[in-house]
């Protein structure tokens, strides 16, 4: 099995992974912008347009030219792992939108792994691929065979290890709720919403929140999209979206946990 062929192959896949990620995202422009803003990203419309540019330029890289095209992928992937990690650590809510995912899905270790994974392919193609040839049969099915496995691992080990948080966030029942930015009522238990940019379910959180309203609650949404919502997430320890907190007229925290229907909704302040 000759190694440029399984390099080049390899390259196809890399080449594959990036015109999916920059069609996504140039797909969902606006959904993109929003997500890189509230990573807290500086020019998040401009980013929103040229990263998905370099994405589909490396694709057509690796394909045309492997060796080169696996340099560039790699330092690339070098600066996306970086900030993941970063990310990760700063236990920031929610995904980077790094295949145009539409889904709530907070930062986990299986996705710093993947790109970890990623970077080692761009490595190997950057350093074994000559050129475009045309691979046999033997390294397509070695190449196939990886992917699968890696795929497989992944989603074993993201249903073993969830999302960062996910499982345990939101501030315990009892505790002295954050505070809210702007006014908050007084002697009314007040419903904070948590939603997101790239969170399908939220409109159905917003629309119900519409189905429940009382003279006795007060409701306050906190939109990831917004400037400084970030911080409020972090605050309240939500990592992924929709999600809400039932607050008392004391200022503590009553209940909380994901909801999207009013039956969520009416579960939460009858647990309250």
């Amino acid at each position: 099995m000759a190694v440029d062929e399984l390099a080049y192959a390899v390259a196809w896949v890399l080449a594959l992974v990036m015109a999916v990620a920059g069609m996504e995202k140039t797909r969902h422009r606006a959904r993109t912008e929003r997500t890189f803003r509230s990573q807290g990203l500086a020019w998040p419309r401009g980013l929103a347009v040229a990263v998905p540019v370099i994405e589909l330029v490396l694709a057509v890289g690796l394909v045309l030219a492997p060796g080169w095209g696996g340099v560039a992928t790699l330092a690339v992937l070098a600066g996306f792992t970086t900030f993941l990690v970063r990310a990760f650590r700063r236990g920031d809510p929610l995904g980077c939108g790094c295949f145009g995912a539409t889904r709530p899905q907070a930062l986990g270790i299986t996705e710093v792994v993947r790109n970890k994974l990623l970077l080692v392919a761009a490595a190997f193609v950057a350093l074994a691929a000559d050129g475009p040839v045309v691979p046999g049969l033997v390294p397509v099915m070695v190449v196939v065979a990886g992917v699968g496995a890696s795929a497989a691992a992944l989603a074993g080990a993201r249903r073993r290890w969830p999302a960062y948080g996910r499982s345990s966030q939101g501030p315990a029942p009892g505790t002295v709720a954050p505070a809210l930015p702007g006014a908050v009522a007084v002697g009314a238990t007040t419903l904070v919403a948590f939603v997101a940019p790239t969170c399908s379910g939220c409109e159905e959180l917003l629309a119900s929140l519409e189905q429940v309203a009382r003279a006795d609650i007060a409701v306050r949404t906190v939109d990831l999209a917004e400037d400084a919502s970030s911080l409020v997430f972090r605050a309240y320890g939500v990592r992924s979206a929709p999600y809400v907190v039932v607050i008392d007229a004391g200022g503590r925290v009553r209940s909380s946990g994901p909801a999207r229907s009013p039956v969520d909704l009416e579960r939460l302040l009858d647990r309250s």
